[in-house]
């Protein structure tokens, strides 16, 4: 497994406990009830970062 297979697999379980928890880390904490636009939105980035990992092999 690559290095970059490794970090998409944890970003992966990361963006899921965000959807557990309801929040959501960039520069500082988004909480779904809160700040639901950023979170989506931040949630949706890190998604895309995770999945990108995946591409590079």
């Amino acid at each position: 497994m690559s290095w970059a297979s490794i970090l998409g697999t944890v970003l992966l379980f990361w963006a899921a406990w965000e959807l557990f928890t309801g929040r959501s880390w960039l520069h500082r904490e988004f909480r779904r009830d809160e700040e639901p636009v950023a979170y989506w939105a931040i949630w949706v980035l890190w998604m895309a970062v995770a999945i990108s990992c995946f591409y590079w092999v």
